[in-house]
């Protein structure tokens, strides 16, 4: 039976390693490869890579969350209370452009990682019924080691606000690797990293792979909540999981196989120098979905002899699916910081 571990502090190196939107890029590596000679457009990411040194005054206000229409499918049982409204089950030969962007991003660009983002067919790809994200690596000609590897994400295509959102993946096994599964702001309503919030569903060292973390980001300055999931037995690399939040106006809990292991309905939003914005900001607002597999970094470290960059680094998505409620009671109150904050 598994068992639920939620943890009073965490380290540092962690709380600062999950977030996609760090700052302070490292010095990147001179191993590079090349540039794709078409790169897509669109990435939020893309902005998030760089620091903005406006002063931010006021807050776009967040609109009002209105559930979206359900969808039919008779392959799939949404959980009770909740319905349909966006799925992907990659069951075609390839990745689906209109609901997925392949970003594209140097080494270093944050949280100093080693691999190079590409869209890349070997990266990138879809194969019996899975999305595939295979990180690769590569020698110059000094013999030093680069690495490639692959994120996407549903920016600007689908968004959510609300709602339950699962995954089942099996992640890679090897040190040095990171996979997650993730939100982020869609519009930014109320500022850059962290002020518009980041919810981290599945990360997973690859190193320690019984071991689950959900995080919640968010604050001025930077917070976070995170609870961690301790498999009893088997691991995340060997076996498929189902991964999941399910978000409303006043608490986010986080789920593995159906098992709640953590919830908070503790958070915040404020620009600089002024007072909260009114909860539940940030997470009150429209948030896509990301998939990648990261090499090395702040907190997964640099890989070794056990990253072999084959089959058992690969990150095999079988499904994502979006399930939302009728309606949602936005009437909400802040609770207390739980043991699971950290700043």
């Amino acid at each position: 039976m598994k068992k639920s571990i939620r943890y009073a502090a965490l380290v540092m190196a962690a709380a600062m390693a999950v977030s996609a939107c760090s700052k302070t890029p490292a010095e990147t590596v001179s191993e590079t490869v090349q540039a794709p000679s078409e790169t897509t457009e669109t990435t939020v990411a893309e902005t998030e890579a760089t620091e903005t040194e406006a002063v931010e005054t006021e807050a776009t206000e967040a609109p009002t969350p209105t559930p979206l229409p359900p969808i039919e499918d008779p392959d799939i049982t949404p959980p009770e209370g909740y319905y349909l409204v966006w799925h992907d089950e990659f069951d075609g030969d390839e990745l689906d452009a209109s609901s997925w962007v392949q970003e594209y991003h140097r080494p270093g660009w944050v949280n100093n990682e080693l691999q190079t983002y590409v869209q890349d067919g070997e990266n990138i790809f879809v194969e019996d019924g899975d999305l595939v994200i295979q990180p690769m690596m590569g020698t110059n000609d000094n013999g030093r080691a680069f690495y490639t590897s692959g994120r996407i994400n549903t920016y600007h295509l689908h968004a959510f606000t609300y709602g339950r959102v699962e995954a089942r993946i099996r992640v890679p096994s090897g040190q040095g690797f990171l996979p997650a599964f993730w939100m982020m702001s869609d519009d930014e309503s109320y500022g850059t990293w962290p002020k518009s919030g980041e919810i981290d569903i599945m990360e997973i060292l690859g190193s320690d792979t019984d071991r689950l973390y959900g995080t919640l980001h968010y604050g001025n300055p930077h917070q976070q909540n995170q609870g961690i999931y301790d498999l009893a037995s088997g691991d995340f690399a060997s076996e498929y999981h189902v991964f999941a939040i399910e978000w409303e106006p006043g608490e986010i809990r986080w789920y593995c196989d159906g098992d709640m292991y953590y919830s908070t309905n503790f958070w915040y939003s404020a620009m600089d120098g002024q007072d909260p914005n009114p909860y539940p900001a940030p997470f009150d607002q429209p948030f896509y979905i990301i998939l990648n597999v990261a090499v090395g970094g702040n907190w997964p470290g640099d890989p070794d002899e056990t990253a072999l960059f084959d089959e058992s680094s690969q990150m095999r998505v079988d499904y994502v699916r979006v399930f939302q409620m009728e309606s949602y009671d936005t009437n909400v109150t802040q609770g207390e910081a739980d043991e699971g904050v950290s700043g």
